[in-house]
């Protein structure tokens, strides 16, 4: 996993989400072990809007929430940056925006070289 002896690449990637739909907005890639340091969703409508935020963890097949059903205000965001998640080769995050809404998703993170985690 991540420490300090291994060198790293960091990325940042920006999705502009689809309403009412799961958004996968960052998969980590074959041989790599990803520290997702920051994610940030932003509502850019006017009117307050739902998101739901799952982490897939590919090798159980198991989804979890990260945030459900979280309210964020007009011309806001959601800025998660208290902590990180290790993720695994193909593992991924996914962001469902309510159903009309105009958002936007960008996640920051440390990814590392790890022959050992496979898809």
């Amino acid at each position: 996993m991540a420490n300090g002896s291994k060198s790293f690449k960091s990325r940042s990637i920006g999705t502009n989400l689809t309403a009412g739909v799961l958004n996968t907005v960052y998969t980590c890639p074959a041989n790599h072990t990803a520290k997702v340091e920051l994610i940030i969703v932003a509502n850019t409508t006017n009117g307050n809007k739902t998101i739901t935020i799952k982490w897939h963890n590919e090798n159980t097949g198991t989804e979890y929430f990260i945030v459900g059903g979280y309210v964020i205000p007009s011309y806001s965001f959601l800025k998660l940056a208290d902590g990180y998640l290790v993720l695994n080769a193909g593992d991924y995050i996914q962001v469902l925006p309510e159903a009309g809404s105009v958002t936007d998703c960008t996640v920051s993170v440390e990814e590392y070289y790890d022959p050992m985690s496979r898809q």
